[in-house]
């Protein structure tokens, strides 16, 4: 009977991290955990309280209000990849770029992520949005640059691993980023679409190699890159390729863990909600994240496109199974 009960719960909702448009416990982020029963929420530094104390109080409340709502643990996420992408360096305290901490080798970058991670960890977060995996080719990229920790694939593979490692042994969920690749980019997909003209060729011996070594120590998350690489798919960027995120990374690469969208607001994304959210998932994402000054909006979207049958069904049931077997972790 207990089962029966616990998959009722396992609602579409699960399907959605979202950001909420406050630094502490609201009437909207109340009903995005207990109507809507949204699988995890995204911290910004909007997001953060001024005070660490403050903060344990916030994400303690959303764990223990998600729980009873859905019978799951909540994925409690920020991006807090050290260097210039930190939410958290007002409270936790500042680390380096992953390109200079690369140069310092193995131990600094294992030593550097597990310290992170146990303070990440210690402030109520299971989920941090890093290591970047993508290979630095393109000294001009706007938007990746020092993330990165190498222009050579093998290197960045290397420190990926041992960064992906050391988080999880500080109790975190990880996630690589930007699948197939973003660093090879002229232009930020926070403004504009990115397009490269890499070859399937070109990216199995260059954007793919970190990404290869991620799955074989099985990263958590994947997060999608918008991206255009034209020459492999002309019509769809990443978070829209079904042939890049189910045929390459699903079937060719072997990935079971989850395929999570880059923020679906931003602009390289272009189109509505229904269009944003129908073409990821038919492409093959699991997990749609989402920062909109509207989250209720957006979740209403999203359940309206359920309930008229828009969305696959089965690719829905396939994604719930994903997340419940990662979320059994903790």
């Amino acid at each position: 009977m207990a089962k029966k009960s616990y998959a009722k719960k396992l609602t579409p909702g699960q399907m959605v991290i979202i950001s909420f448009p406050a630094s502490d416990w609201t009437q909207t982020l109340s009903e995005l955990i207990n109507k809507h029963r949204v699988g995890g929420v995204i911290f910004f530094k909007e997001n953060v309280p001024r005070t660490l104390s403050t903060l344990k109080k916030l994400t303690a409340r959303i764990k223990k209000e998600s729980i009873r709502s859905s019978g799951l643990l909540p994925f409690i996420s920020v991006d807090e990849e050290g260097g210039r992408v930190s939410r958290l360096k007002e409270l936790i305290g500042e680390y380096p770029v992953p390109l200079d901490l690369a140069k310092k080798g193995e131990w600094a970058v294992k030593k550097n992520y597990a310290s992170l991670g146990r303070k990440v960890r210690s402030a109520g977060f299971n989920l941090t949005w890093a290591p970047v995996l993508d290979v630095h080719t393109n000294p001009k990229n706007p938007v990746i640059g020092d993330r990165s920790f190498s222009s050579n694939p093998s290197t960045a593979a290397k420190f990926g691993k041992i960064a992906i490692k050391a988080l999880r042994g500080a109790g975190l969920f990880t996630c690589g980023k930007h699948f197939p690749g973003h660093g090879d980019t002229f232009a930020d997909s926070h403004l504009e679409l990115p397009v490269v003209d890499a070859t399937m060729a070109t990216l199995n011996k260059r954007e793919l190699v970190p990404f290869a070594a991620a799955v074989a120590c099985k990263t958590d998350f994947f997060m999608t890159a918008h991206v255009l690489y034209r020459k492999v798919d002309p019509k769809n960027m990443g978070t829209f390729s079904k042939k890049i995120l189910t045929g390459i990374l699903r079937r060719k690469m072997g990935f079971k863990g989850l395929i999570v969208t880059d923020d679906l607001n931003m602009k390289a994304a272009g189109g509505t909600h229904r269009e944003r959210i129908k073409r990821a998932i038919d492409a093959g994402a699991d997990v749609l994240l989402i920062r909109d000054q509207d989250p209720i909006g957006f979740m209403e979207t999203f359940e309206s496109m359920v309930k008229k049958g828009e969305i696959s069904q089965k690719r829905i049931r396939e994604s719930l199974a994903r997340i419940k077997r990662i979320k059994s972790r903790l």
